[in-house]
């Protein structure tokens, strides 16, 4: 008797990070990395927004980081957010300075 080969297929994910659109396993959320990946580009978004003009609030922070599927994403994001509206601020008072 032969042990026939039967090919199971396993339902992959799509990575989370909203750039690579890679598989990855069952229960993965994201691939190695790319939770990082998926801040940096809510991060871009941040920056878009402060170069249109518009101001960056606490709310819009907020709303962004409800994309992040943890808790400590989500940290992170508001971490690095808040830094990166402290050094818009910090650039425009030194402009006003330097006038």
């Amino acid at each position: 008797m032969s042990a026939k080969a039967i090919a199971v297929e396993i339902p992959l994910n799509t990575c989370a990070c909203g750039t690579c659109h890679e598989a990855v396993g069952p229960k993965a959320i994201y691939r190695p990395g790319h939770d990082a990946r998926h801040v940096s580009a809510l991060l871009g978004g941040l920056i878009n927004t402060q170069q249109d003009g518009k101001p960056v609030t606490k709310a819009l922070i907020n709303a962004e980081a409800k994309a992040l599927p943890s808790e400590a994403l989500r940290a992170k994001f508001t971490r690095a957010a808040e830094r990166l509206v402290a050094k818009h601020a910090e650039a425009d008072a030194q402009e006003v300075r330097a006038e």
